[in-house]
């Protein structure tokens, strides 16, 4: 019950002898404005105050008329000028003493603000809160419905309190009409800035808005709408209504992302805090038998390996997020991934899959025929052209580690030469075979595709204002450094599965120097310089973050050729351009996670 209603309630029921007293009510000052009081959530107490903005009714924002409630909102503004006041102060001697090369002084009341970590902030060190804290202790009898306040996550706070000029608390970052605006425009310039940063974040509602708003930004960006073949995050998020491993999944996804873009390192760490909490759960849940096998449990490890493309955590840290999902599709069996969200977390990721195969080198479950087939039953379209190409790719992570296995021989030197003889024949009938099938599969599919083939771009239509980054390379006639032309196609679908077809070809001749049969040396350069001359139609035609498409394409062209060359060179240019437009720092790194090159 408010204090008007105290105020108002008659006289004669205090002296009424039946009433028992431990109802009575002591009357306490309103500090809040009155509309915030009787609603019962936070009030900067400024007029008009940030709450009364953003429902749209600063002129209905008024104050305690009587005369105990004016002698407290003038205490109250004595109050924050000594405190305002007090800090200019703690800031000028703090200057002074490091001009004279002094030591900082111990606050008596915990640690400086500048020493502060954005991970430790406390409630207690915002003196806004310490007011707006005291209102609501004096109001606590009547007011039980103020813990709905405490459903702002602490590291929200963290961002409005730590953020300066590029936080929350923006007002760029809540759309408002121009009124309002106005009226939040006064507002701030009669409030201190340690109280202006709090004001967008003090309503929980306004606090999940801003969540939302991210998580559709990360939505639109991995799913993005009318563009086949893309992760069911749509689907995906109306689940996470029941997981609170799942949301928090989304949030930490989409606070990192959006944190990384904006150079905004308090949105980032509240991204971070969920995402530890996140793992946390993930690990949990792994645990368990049942729960482990569960769909939302795979959609968090997408979810994470999202989160590792953007904060590269360590160098293996995204292929280990990819193989952990690989382990996980294995225990749930092909049958589980026919229909829906699970067909999707299958099929339009396969791409990822096998890359995460391809880099591990390892046979992989993915070659055995039931998920070869079954993902795809007889309701289900039938696999285009990338997908048949897949039929092909996931028989090479078992050739790689025939491979590898040679190799750990040949230095072991524990096989007779006879045996080694046998072992690298047949790895190369196994090479010529591969490439047999990837020849097969372009002559049915990439050059009868329904839509026409590629096309190298005219002098006519480059751009002079394009920002693209030329790429360089080699005459094969005479070994003169020309201007490479750029290479376009009629849909997105052929330029991805071109190029994994060509980076799949240098996969397999590039692992051994025996194998000129199999792709000659001219046509492995070519299939290299094709990647990146395709790069231009991808980059600018390629919507939200399915750039990532061709991370493992770009790197293996990358690693093809040798250190020093103005191909590899051109290269460099070329990831740099790629991260600083997408703002994908996987690009940035040059994709070194999805390297299949062997270290020596």
């Amino acid at each position: 019950m408010s204090n008007l209603a105290v105020e108002d309630r008659p006289r004669n029921d205090q002296s009424n002898p039946s009433a028992k007293a431990g109802a009575r009510k002591k009357i306490r000052p309103t500090y809040s404005c009155l509309n915030c009081h009787k609603r019962k959530v936070k009030c900067d107490r400024v007029k008009p105050c940030g709450a009364c903005c953003l429902r749209g009714t600063p002129s209905e924002c008024e104050y305690g008329t009587n005369k105990r409630d004016r002698h407290y909102i003038q205490q109250s503004a004595l109050i924050e000028n000594l405190l305002r006041s007090c800090e200019s102060l703690k800031q000028q001697l703090a200057e002074t003493r490091q001009l004279a090369n002094l030591p900082a002084i111990k606050d008596e009341h915990g640690p400086s603000q500048s020493s502060q970590s954005v991970y430790s902030a406390k409630e207690s060190d915002d003196p806004a809160n310490n007011n707006v804290d005291e209102d609501e202790d004096e109001d606590e009898d009547e007011d039980d419905d103020d813990d709905n306040n405490d459903t702002v996550d602490k590291s929200l706070d963290d961002i409005a309190r730590t953020s300066k000029t590029k936080s929350l608390a923006s007002p760029s970052a809540v759309v408002l009409p121009n009124d309002e605006r106005r009226a939040r425009k006064q507002s701030r310039g009669s409030s201190p800035p340690w109280a202006r940063e709090k004001v967008v974040l003090a309503d929980p509602n306004l606090a999940n808005a801003l969540i939302e708003l991210y998580v559709e930004r990360l939505v639109n960006d991995f799913s993005p709408q009318n563009v086949s073949g893309t992760i069911a995050l749509r689907e995906a998020r109306q689940m996470r209504i029941c997981s609170p491993m799942l949301n928090n999944a989304f949030e930490a996804a989409s606070l990192t992302i959006a944190g990384r873009r904006d150079g905004n390192r308090a949105v980032e760490v509240a991204g971070h805090c969920r995402y530890t909490k996140v793992l946390r759960l993930l690990q949990e849940a792994l645990y368990d038998p049942q729960k482990g096998k569960s769909t939302e449990v795979l959609l968090v490890v997408l979810l994470a390996t999202i989160i590792e493309a953007f904060k590269q955590t360590s160098k293996d840290s995204l292929l280990r997020h990819q193989l952990g999902g690989l382990e996980l599709l294995r225990t749930r069996t092909p049958y589980r991934h026919r229909h829906g969200v699970e067909r999707s977390l299958y099929v339009d990721l396969r791409m990822y899959w096998v890359t995460a195969a391809l880099v591990h080198r390892k046979p992989t479950f993915l070659a055995d025929k039931d998920w070869l087939t079954v993902p795809w039953p007889g309701d289900a379209p039938s696999k285009d052209i990338l997908q048949r190409l897949l039929d092909v790719a996931v028989h090479i992570p078992g050739y790689l580690c025939e491979i590898d296995e040679f190799s750990a021989l040949l230095k072991a030197d524990t096989k007779s030469p006879a045996e080694l003889v046998t072992m690298q024949t047949n790895i190369w009938e196994r090479a010529h075979e591969l490439q047999g099938q990837l020849q097969m599969w372009k002559a049915m599919y990439a050059d009868t595709y329904p839509s026409g083939g590629p096309w190298e771009e005219s002098v006519h239509d480059i751009d002079p204002t394009d920002d693209f980054p030329i790429f360089r390379c080699r005459n094969p006639s005479t070994m003169e450094v020309i201007v490479a032309r750029n290479i376009f196609y009629p849909d997105l679908l052929l330029a991805t599965s071109l190029g994994f077809y060509w980076a799949l070809s240098l996969i397999i001749s590039a692992t051994d120097t025996g194998l000129v049969g199999v792709l000659g040396l001219q046509e492995r350069y070519q299939f290299a310089c094709n990647i990146c001359r395709s790069m231009k139609y991808y980059t600018h035609n390629i919507p939200g973050c399915l750039v990532s498409r061709v991370m493992f394409i770009l790197r293996t062209a990358f690693d093809n050729f040798a250190d020093g060359m103005v191909e590899k060179d051109s290269m460099g240019d070329l990831f740099a351009y790629i991260g600083r437009k997408f703002e994908f720092p996987a690009f940035s790194n040059k994709c070194t996670s999805s390297s299949i090159k062997v270290e020596e």
